[in-house]
């Protein structure tokens, strides 16, 4: 991986990295294809999408998905350049990037989202699993680190990812993720939407705020793919 030291530095002090022309675009034709084969599958209501674990609020399918849509190697984009093998010397062990956490998922521009899709508000990965309890104290978080690839450009025209530049150490309740309490608990230059190309990839630790980037002026829809890597178990 290109700038190694550079990137695990900004990792580290700001919880999430773009990798610039991180992932070869061969790597991505078939399972972009595979992708846009699927929802459009879903969208007609050819298949039964709850296999997939399907649901319409989040657009969303397991990656293991594609494998019906004419591909089988999902795993190459993490793996051609050593993003799987930087996960581990991130977390400092052994990991394993698990299928049935990694998600396809479809961003809607707000003028074309179907009536029951809503868009990612703020949220952290790492909480994944843990319990929020109503009286605010929050569960552990969830040890994982994510790989973030998008299927078209997001340079403002499609829906993108916005992110919180400032680690946190630990996990906010849900009730204090509103985005006006988070505009007044952090500054504004903390708040960052890159634009991304095909073939650009972001990586971001458990503990990064982020949320689905999405103005009313955007007219077209975006696919990514989803890659989270878990501390291995074997």
């Amino acid at each position: 991986m290109r700038g190694y030291s550079q990137v695990t530095r900004q990792l580290r002090e700001e919880g999430v990295v773009v990798l610039r022309s991180a992932i070869p675009l061969d790597s991505l034709t078939c399972l972009k294809n595979a992708a846009e084969a699927c929802f459009d599958a879903i969208a007609r209501a050819e298949v039964d999408a709850r296999k997939y674990r399907f649901t319409p609020f989040g657009y969303s399918v397991t990656i293991e998905a594609l494998r019906a849509f004419g591909t089988d190697d999902l795993m190459e984009p993490i793996r051609v350049n050593g993003i799987d093998g930087f996960a581990s010397e991130m977390m400092g062990e052994k990991v394993e990037c698990r299928p049935e956490e990694s998600w396809v998922r479809k961003r809607f521009a707000p003028c074309n989202a179907p009536p029951q899709y809503h868009a990612n508000t703020w949220h952290q990965d790492g909480g994944l699993g843990v319990h929020y309890g109503a009286d605010g104290k929050v569960g552990p978080m969830t040890r994982l680190l994510t790989c973030w690839i998008p299927l078209h450009d997001c340079n403002g025209q499609r829906p993108g990812l916005e992110f919180v530049r400032q680690r946190l150490p630990g996990l906010l309740h849900y009730r204090d993720l509103a985005d006006n309490h988070l505009r007044q608990r952090f500054a504004e230059e903390l708040f960052w939407a890159p634009h991304l190309e095909l073939g650009d990839g972001l990586l971001f630790l458990a503990d990064s705020l982020h949320r689905t980037h999405a103005r009313p002026e955007m007219r077209s829809d975006r696919l990514h793919l989803e890659y989270r890597f878990f501390p291995a178990t074997g």
